[in-house]
């Protein structure tokens, strides 16, 4: 498994299935409205977002639209599992996270979590082996929820997205508060390659990508 950042909540998650290779992208975002920079179009086979609409071009490598996952409801596409999985925000409204399963890991996806989840909800999602979630506050986790809710739920690589980064118009913390709060050792690099043999067995390692 490969994971690049794009920026925000938008990540390039690339997976074999099988004898197929699938490309995975995130809450693709409006570039021109976040002052960050996407690629003119990017290519994947599935999308996973939180709306409907798509608010940056993405299609399949032969022109065509990709599968889109934007309701709670469980989906199989090329032999990845997807769970869109419900939660009640903290006003009440609903938002939802996204479970992947791919090459025997699991990924969570927390989309624009505003709130951690509650005991029964965390129930539904235990057992991941990597956690993707907002840290930089405003309309999502801040450093201190984002840290609880990484203690609840114990992944073994978690990498923190949606917060302040050279361009970005939108008022978000930094990393490093959630850095400190989460208390774990911590790396930068470009782009993640994981398998499940390399995932951490005793401490928990906290991954900081750097925007591609």
């Amino acid at each position: 498994m490969h994971i690049s950042w794009l920026g925000n909540a938008c990540f390039k998650i690339e997976v074999k299935s099988g004898n197929d290779e699938v490309v995975i992208i995130t809450e693709p975002f409006d570039a021109e409205k976040t002052g960050l920079k996407l690629p003119r179009v990017l290519t994947a086979d599935l999308v996973v977002q939180s709306g409907e609409k798509l608010l940056h071009p993405v299609e399949t490598k032969d022109g065509k639209r990709p599968f889109v996952i934007s309701a709670p409801g469980e989906y199989e596409v090329k032999g990845v599992f997807v769970y869109a999985i419900p939660l009640i925000g903290a006003d009440g409204g609903q938002e939802h996270l996204f479970w992947i399963e791919a090459e025997n890991m699991i990924l969570v996806h927390a989309g624009g979590l505003r709130h951690v989840p509650s005991e029964a909800e965390l129930e539904k999602i235990e057992g991941l082996d990597i956690l993707l979630t907002p840290v930089g506050g405003t309309d999502s986790l801040d450093a201190k929820k984002a840290a609880e809710l990484t203690r609840e739920l114990e992944p073994r690589i978690v990498i923190p997205m949606m917060y302040n980064v050279p361009g970005l118009t939108a008022k978000l913390d930094g990393v490093e508060p959630f850095l400190k709060a989460v208390g774990a050792k911590s790396e930068t690099m470009p782009k993640l390659k994981i398998t499940r043999k390399d995932l951490p067995v005793d401490d928990m390692k906290v991954v900081v990508l750097e925007k591609t």
